[in-house]
């Protein structure tokens, strides 16, 4: 890692750099990609998926005039839980804490939500039991869509499918495995189970 900050630093002169993803989590194998924010004194908006020392980067190079104004903190999600290696006037660190206070406040809304949820995950059951396309469909979308749904269930921060998928397995087993299930076995019963086990979550 310590030769992919030493390429960071002299192409792009940062002032800030943040580490995400498997490398950040200490997780990282030899197919892993270096996942990292980087604000630039006054590198324009880049996306470095160069090779250095054989890993594949997957590195967002932002102007520090970025973050000037207004901007979307949804699109910054991914360093929730990333490592702050460089900071050199602190933006790093309000960055990340203004992501992490977006998050809290959007499962508080979300938390009203999910009632409404899990009443379009029943319907979509439903349908998915078409033995047709639309029916096949549906409960692919259905499966997508409730992986999301159950992190707002148990008000854990969705930061896509890897880290949910792991932190579940890690923290929720039972539910873990049923959805696992219905992922592999592809079958009816399987859904059934994994959205009926979702519903019995729901606090009356």
């Amino acid at each position: 890692m310590d030769k992919i900050i030493e390429y960071i630093k002299n192409k792009y002169q940062p002032i800030v750099i943040i580490v995400y993803g498997s490398f950040a989590a200490g997780s990282n194998n030899l197919s892993s990609d270096f996942d990292a924010l980087v604000i630039s004194k006054n590198h324009k908006m880049f996306h470095d998926t160069s090779l250095v020392s054989d890993i594949q980067l997957d590195v967002f190079i932002y102007p520090e005039d970025y973050f000037e104004g207004e901007y979307d903190y949804n699109e910054f999600v991914q360093i929730y839980d990333g490592i702050v290696v460089l900071d050199t006037k602190n933006k790093g660190l309000n960055l990340k804490n203004k992501v992490i206070e977006y998050l809290q406040n959007k499962q508080l809304q979300i938390k009203n939500g999910i009632n409404d949820s899990i009443s379009w995950c029943l319907k979509m059951l439903e349908r998915s039991k078409r033995e047709d396309e639309e029916g096949a469909f549906r409960f692919h979308w259905l499966l997508v869509e409730s992986l999301e749904i159950f992190c707002d269930i148990v008000e854990h921060p969705y930061l896509g499918p890897k880290k949910a998928l792991k932190w579940m397995k890690e923290n929720h087993p039972e539910a873990y495995d049923l959805y696992k299930k219905a992922l592999i076995n592809f079958n009816i019963e399987s859904l059934n189970a994994w959205i009926l086990y979702m519903k019995s979550l729901i606090k009356s």
